[in-house]
C-alpha cells in the first residue's frame, strides 16, 4: 500500500539521514583523523594512476582553488605528490603516496564495515524496496546537482 507523507516529514527524514551520515563523517575522523572531504578525494584517486586535477575538481565537484587547498593539505600530509604531465607541461596531475594507499584501503574498510553493520539491520524489512528508494533518492539528488553546475 503507498503512502503519502507531507512535506515536514520528509524534511525531517532527511535532515536525520543527513545527522547520521555526519556521524559517520565524524567517526571516521575520529579514527583516521582525515575529513569525509579529503578521504573522498583519496578515494576517488584511488581509482586511476594519476588524475589531472581539473579532473579531480570536476569528479569532487568542487572549484579548482577549493580542490588546490585540499590537495595541498594532503601533500603536506604525505598523502599525495603532484607532478606535471609529461605530453603537456601545462597539465598537473595528482597521485597518491604509497601513505595514502594504504590509509585509503584502512578508510575503505571502515566503511565496509561500517556499511555492512547497518545493512545487518535492515535485511528482511523490504530491503529491496529500499534499495530502490536509494537509488530514486541519488537520482534526484544528482539531478539537482547537475543544475548547479
Amino acid at each position: 500500500m503507498k503512502r503519502d507523507f507531507n512535506n515536514e516529514e520528509f524534511r525531517d527524514l532527511m535532515k536525520r539521514l543527513l545527522r547520521s551520515i555526519s556521524l559517520l563523517d565524524k567517526e571516521m575522523e575520529l579514527n583516521f583523523g582525515i575529513s569525509s572531504t579529503r578521504a573522498l578525494t583519496l578515494s576517488v584517486l584511488t581509482d586511476k594512476k594519476r588524475v589531472k586535477m581539473s579532473e579531480l575538481s570536476e569528479a569532487m565537484v568542487l572549484t579548482s582553488s577549493t580542490m588546490t587547498r585540499i590537495v595541498d593539505n594532503l601533500i603536506k600530509d604525505k598523502l599525495v605528490e603532484r607532478g606535471g604531465d609529461p605530453c603537456d607541461r601545462r597539465v598537473v596531475v595528482v597521485k597518491l603516496t604509497n601513505k595514502g594507499k594504504r590509509l585509503t584501503k584502512d578508510i575503505e574498510e571502515f566503511r565496509d564495515k561500517y556499511f555492512d553493520a547497518v545493512k545487518e539491520k535492515i535485511e528482511g524489512n523490504g530491503t529491496d524496496e529500499m534499495f530502490m528508494s536509494l537509488k530514486v533518492l541519488i537520482g534526484a539528488f544528482d539531478s539537482f546537482k547537475s543544475k548547479l553546475s
